[in-house]
């Protein structure tokens, strides 16, 4: 399997409150349809087909795919046999949110760790190496929080990366976050700086952007399809060095995350950050960071007020004693699948996809003007079932709907460039379900998908001269 294909794989108490709505409201107020304990024997249902049919798409032998065959059919039948039931009595659960939350809420049913928890270990994937840690009361049906750590340098001005085991220890070892954390530390490859904005226009510069992002995915990858990660609550935590890429790259995957950790902040002034409407991020500041924590703080905050939570370091770098603050920010974060409003400001060519909405094809960075660099902004108004959508550089784009976003048993109406057009859509179950199992993210919820050419803009009528007089009178 190739680093793309993981991405598709990914492509993702005191605790958090749960992501479902078991028992509460939707986000518009209405009531779940279901009771709690039919919303757990669907899930339980709807669990066992996808286990059923991961088996059976993982089978390649003629006779495996025969028996993992069977087992998915049994599954399959068993939960569209619930499903049938509870819409014959009248209940449209297509559009209740509610329900879909506790439906598919920690759908991916995971063996247990063939290694004790407790300890940090090393593994390989697609060539990359990553070390992992899980902690001791980790239980495979039992979602965790996650951070993506992105170890720094070894000593201030150095290439060389410290080593994943070293930085771990003199970040979060015998802190409290070891009790019910999962934790994924990247590997660097030697030579490879993090920071540095890639020039798409230059050769090999796309490769190297490529490679940096490889190595934090391929090892999430694997860890995310083999343990109980809580899909709302992953976190970047970037040291010396990584800093810079660390925003760059949330700003390509946002919607993968629930916050960024920057231990040494950096200036960012070649990143595009509309992207990160929304995100929240911690900084780290010493009296030697504090002109780029200021810099880095506006222009995040000029994107999202008050989104920014500085904390001042009373240790050495990489500030272990910085590690409680860090938790209990944590604790207060939690990915919202569902914002009404997305900005996406293109920092990749290949990767433009945030929440529910993807530009499709868009003006390459590497030809774009200033003006020209793709860019997409769309707002979702339930109250009169309208979505606004404002491009730049972008031919075509997708949109993801859910009923939290509008109300898809009526028309709505989608504004492109202040031009309008009325909508209607029929929700799809099975396009809902296979989206949200690619992606291995139980909170991917959404029964329409919505394609659009962006309107070409009329050219400017030339204007009239104004008739001259005849000479000859």
């Amino acid at each position: 399997m190739s680093i793309l294909a993981s991405l598709a794989v990914l492509a993702l108490l005191p605790q958090a409150p749960p992501s479902n709505g078991q028992g509460g409201t939707e986000q518009d107020g209405r009531p779940p349809l279901l009771t709690p304990a039919e919303q757990l024997l669907l899930r339980d249902k709807m669990a066992e087909f996808i286990k059923a049919d991961d088996a059976w798409d993982r089978a390649t032998a003629v006779k495996d795919r025969e028996k993992t065959g069977k087992k998915r059919e049994t599954a399959k039948e068993a939960c569209e046999k619930e499903w049938d039931k509870m819409e014959k009595r009248g209940h449209n659960l297509l559009a209740s949110m509610a329900d879909l939350r506790a439906i598919f809420e920690n759908c991916f049913l995971l063996e247990r760790p063939e290694k004790e928890p407790g300890s940090l270990r090393k593994d390989k994937a697609f060539g990359v190496e990553y070390s992992y840690f899980l902690p001791k009361s980790y239980k495979a049906d039992k979602p965790m929080r996650t951070v993506i750590v992105l170890p720094g340098t070894a000593a201030a001005g150095a290439p060389a990366w410290a080593k994943p085991a070293d930085y771990f220890a003199a970040v979060w070892d015998k802190t409290t976050a070891l009790n019910d954390t999962i934790f994924q530390i990247c590997h660097v490859p030697a030579g490879l700086e993090l920071d540095p904005v890639p020039d798409f226009s230059r050769e090999g510069q796309g490769d190297e952007e490529q490679r940096r992002i490889d190595a934090v995915w391929s090892g999430f990858g694997p860890v995310v399809n083999a343990y109980n990660v809580d899909r709302p609550r992953v976190f970047l935590d970037c040291g010396r060095a990584t800093c810079g890429f660390g925003v760059r790259f949330v700003s390509i995957f946002p919607d993968r995350f629930a916050g960024l950790i920057l231990r040494q902040p950096i200036d960012v002034a070649g990143i595009r950050l509309g992207s990160l409407l929304g995100i929240p991020v911690l900084m780290l500041q010493t009296a030697a960071t504090a002109g780029d924590v200021a810099a880095l703080k506006g222009r995040l905050e000029a994107v999202t007020p008050d989104s920014v939570t500085v904390v001042e370091a009373t240790d050495d770098y990489p500030h272990k004693g910085a590690s409680g603050a860090i938790e209990a920010w944590m604790q207060k974060q939690q990915r919202k699948m569902t914002p009404k409003k997305i900005v996406i400001e293109s920092n990749h060519d290949r990767h433009n996809r945030s929440y529910w909405a993807d530009m499709d094809r868009v003006e390459p960075l590497s030809t774009a003007g200033p003006d020209d660099k793709p860019r997409l902004e769309v707002e979702a108004d339930r109250a009169t079932n309208r979505i606004t959508v404002k491009t730049q550089g972008v031919d075509s784009f997708f949109l993801y709907l859910n009923d939290d976003l509008i109300d898809l048993d009526k028309e709505f109406t989608v504004v492109i460039n202040d031009k309008a057009s009325t909508e209607k859509r029929t929700r799809n179950f099975p396009e809902m379900r296979k989206r949200l199992v690619v992606r291995r993210d139980w909170e991917y919820i959404f029964p329409v998908d919505y394609h659009a050419t962006v309107p070409k803009e009329e050219p400017a009528k030339p204007k009239e001269e104004p008739a001259k007089a005849d000479p000859k009178k």
